[in-house]
């Protein structure tokens, strides 16, 4: 039987398996799909055991840049961002590399607010790691110029930092102690999003922070839900888009890139909320 991973750790707490799955019943594909635990610096020996019934690979972290220098060949967005977080199996062993990341942002923010994006809105990232370097292409894709960086130092050594600079981005680095810097970016930003890891969000001091209550706010972790971070936005006022959203469309591209074949992503929303509100 055909089948697909995602590859991460830790990995139970991912909802990929319930995109993908509803997915191939929908398109009428006898395939499985499964996480599995892979620890970082062995993916490259993961890949070289891979057998000829795996179709294609979901990636999460810490795994994306790992999956980037293990791909043997890259899209334009892989390449610029740093990250890899979709892997296609090629001829003679050889693996594609994608990044479907900056897809499932645009989307879930395009979703969220509908017609309402204005070229030259100013965008906020917690965290400066891969998923923060992918928000900075979806950020600019949305048409958003002044993006800041807020992450634990000012070093801007972080995978974000990084893109940015392959990108030809202007970004402001803000550090999380630097409290008046960061307090202003929050309270004029439109598009505000988190990349920080669930189990690390309660380290942040957020208890003199507010944001903008008309900012829209997009946490990419999701579980357990609400994140700290979630809950501190919606307090706030702001708009606040679960991390499910994001895994959902970039989840339906990399099903297409897996077996060539496209999808509604408002047909596999209904079984993502039914999974989602079932675990609550």
């Amino acid at each position: 039987m055909s089948y697909c991973l995602v590859l991460g750790d830790p990995i139970s707490h991912s909802l990929s398996p319930v995109i993908h799955l509803a997915a191939y019943r929908e398109l009428g594909l006898n395939w499985d799909f499964r996480r599995q635990r892979v620890r970082l610096g062995t993916l490259k020996a993961f890949l070289a055991a891979a057998d000829s019934q795996l179709r294609g690979l979901a990636v999460t972290m810490p795994l994306k840049p790992e999956a980037l220098q293990a791909a043997t060949f890259a899209d334009g967005l892989a390449k610029v961002t740093g990250a890899v977080n979709t892997l296609v199996p090629a001829a003679g062993g050889d693996w594609t590399g994608f990044n479907t990341d900056v897809r499932g942002i645009v989307e879930a923010f395009r979703h969220a607010v509908a017609a309402n994006l204005e070229t030259g809105s100013s965008a906020v990232i917690f965290g400066s790691g891969s998923t923060a370097a992918s928000a900075l292409a979806a950020f600019t894709e949305l048409g958003s110029t002044e993006l800041t960086v807020i992450s634990r130092t000012t070093t801007q050594t972080g995978a974000a930092f990084r893109a940015a600079q392959r990108m030809g981005l202007s970004v402001r680095a803000v550090a999380w102690h630097q409290a008046e810097d960061v307090d202003r970016a929050l309270s004029s930003a439109e598009l505000v999003m988190s990349t920080v890891p669930a189990p690390f969000q309660d380290a942040l001091p957020l208890a003199q922070l507010r944001i903008n209550p008309h900012a829209v706010f997009l946490d990419a972790a999701y579980a357990p839900w609400p994140t700290t971070l979630a809950s501190w936005a919606g307090a706030c006022g702001a708009q606040v888009i679960p991390g499910w959203e994001m895994l959902l469309h970039q989840g339906v591209a990399q099903v297409k890139l897996f077996t060539g074949q496209e999808i509604n992503v408002a047909i596999l929303r209904p079984a993502l909320l039914k999974y989602v509100n079932s675990a609550d």
